[in-house]
């Protein structure tokens, strides 16, 4: 299925998508709002700036996407292979991450405020002031995650051990230090 014929169905109505190939497509800004692409590839899209809240992308090969500044509130996004995508700045608000493998992946300034992130691998990933206020990471990985201005507020069951947070000092010479710490 090629772009144009998804969002014309789309348009029309239509939200099973489901076992689709749209790799290497170009989405951005596009509304699919409540769109059902489980068990679809995924790979290379770029979905910068698009609706997908209340999308159903569980079971997905997601690999290398890019979600910069997508609001994908309240999505499903459960056992699905998000390594090394893009969520830089998304509203990831109350989004099933479920047992998904998250290695890499960039989620810088995003809101991941409520979300499950039940047994996810998020190794190496970048969280640097992410909001995971209330956020459940039951048995999720974060060993060398960067997790530096992260706001754990609520947050339930973490185990951060591994992970990174960098702390910036201002020397009274005005040169800056920054310095690494693993958490225990």
């Amino acid at each position: 299925m090629d772009i144009e014929e998804l969002l014309e169905r789309y348009a029309a109505g239509e939200r099973n998508f489901r076992d689709v190939d749209l790799s290497l497509s170009d989405l951005t800004g596009a509304n699919l709002s409540g769109i059902d692409l489980s068990e679809s590839d995924l790979s290379n899209i770029d979905f910068t700036n698009a609706n997908l809240s209340r999308a159903n992308l569980n079971r997905s090969m997601v690999m290398s996407t890019i979600f910069e500044g997508a609001d994908l509130s309240y999505a499903n996004l459960s056992t699905s292979d998000l390594t090394e995508c893009i969520f830089n700045d998304a509203n990831l608000v109350g989004v099933n991450f479920s047992g998904s493998e998250m290695f890499t992946a960039v989620l810088s300034g995003a809101n991941l405020s409520g979300a499950c992130l039940n047994n996810v691998g998020l190794n190496v990933a970048n969280l640097v002031g992410a909001n995971l206020t209330d956020a459940d990471l039951s048995g999720a990985y974060l060993n060398s995650a960067n997790i530096t201005d992260a706001n754990l507020t609520g947050v339930r069951n973490a185990n951060i051990s591994g992970a990174i947070i960098y702390t910036t000092t201002t020397s009274p010479d005005g040169s800056v230090v920054r310095s690494r710490q693993i958490c225990e």
